[in-house]
């Protein structure tokens, strides 16, 4: 199964799955009114909309909708046929990611007393929403339940997987803020430019591993194998340059190098040396894990950037 954004070639596959559950929703003409196919190009248009396919045979599994400015979700559909496997599960787990978690979330859905809801009920149900109203009706005057997840403290990061317009917007190079000279965090040092990127650093190192580096590509790319082939040549010889260098000066046993740009779409790889004592023996790094600073001074930082370009430049 495969969970991705709705696009207008999914809009007949969504109309029979509103023909399937028709009947749940008290709507038999709900694949035909104006309203509702108002509602599906907004969704649409707007990334607010994730469908489940069959891998092999792309076939549409369900549907939800939801909508980031009321912080809700507003449509939630599975065929049939499909429904006790996970899938209604797994679309609401990922609408939840694109909602705002510091505030409360609702949904408008079907009471206790309604059997055929009860399925829809025990999903909301599983994954934090409490029934907070039991006198709501619906546009078609049915008696429905409004429920509610409460604002939480959960710490989210800047990827696509929590704000995909943002991702989508500066993915285009007239955007990219690496582009555009935005200028980065006040942290942020730029150790040296080379042919085909800049290798750069923060005192804040992800992993609290001394040394950790970037290298960013001065090329607008965002996913590696749309990198022309000369130019990723020159890319991965100055990675390598900065990691020969990165060895020396840091003592480091071993170099590991990440390739993401899930938060910022412009290609860059992280350098992470690894040391006897790091925190994260026989596994990968938690980059979330910032604080302490693994440089005991701004001193030490100074002079970790420093040898760095000496090694480098010569």
């Amino acid at each position: 199964m495969l969970i991705r954004w709705a696009t207008k070639e999914d809009k007949t596959a969504w109309m029979q799955l509103a023909d399937n559950v028709a009947d749940i929703f008290r709507n038999p003409t709900m694949s035909t009114d104006k309203d509702f196919h108002n509602y599906m190009d907004g969704k649409l248009s707007k990334f607010e909309a994730l469908i489940a396919v069959d891998r092999m045979s792309g076939n549409c599994l369900g549907i939800i909708g939801f909508s980031r400015t009321y912080n809700r979700i507003t449509w939630f559909g599975v065929f049939e046929k499909y429904r006790g496997k996970g899938i209604g599960t797994r679309l609401l787990t990922t609408a939840l990611r694109h909602l705002d978690n510091t505030k409360t979330i609702t949904v408008e859905t079907y009471r206790a007393d309604y059997p055929k809801g009860l399925a829809a009920r025990k999903v909301y149900h599983k994954l934090g929403f409490i029934d907070e109203d039991n006198t709501v009706f619906d546009h078609l005057g049915n008696p429905i339940c409004r429920m509610e997840i409460a604002p939480t403290n959960e710490k989210r990061g800047g990827s696509f997987h929590y704000n995909y317009p943002s991702y989508n917007k500066y993915s285009k190079k007239e955007f990219c803020l690496c582009c555009n000279n935005f200028p980065p965090p006040a942290s942020h040092v730029d150790i040296v430019e080379l042919q085909y990127s800049y290798v750069t650093a923060e005192k804040e190192a992800q992993g609290k591993l001394f040394g950790k580096c970037h290298v960013l590509s001065k090329l607008h790319v965002v996913d590696f194998e749309e990198m022309p082939r000369e130019y990723m040549i020159g890319f991965m010889t100055d990675i390598q340059t900065a990691a020969k260098a990165l060895h020396k000066i840091t003592g480091a046993i071993k170099i590991n190098y990440e390739i993401h740009s899930n938060t910022g779409p412009h290609i860059h790889c992280h350098l992470f040396p690894r040391y006897l004592d790091d925190d994260f023996p026989s596994r990968c790094i938690d980059y979330n894990i910032t604080e302490p600073s693994p440089y005991e001074s701004e001193e030490e930082f100074n002079w970790f950037v420093e040898q760095m370009r000496k090694e480098i430049v010569g």
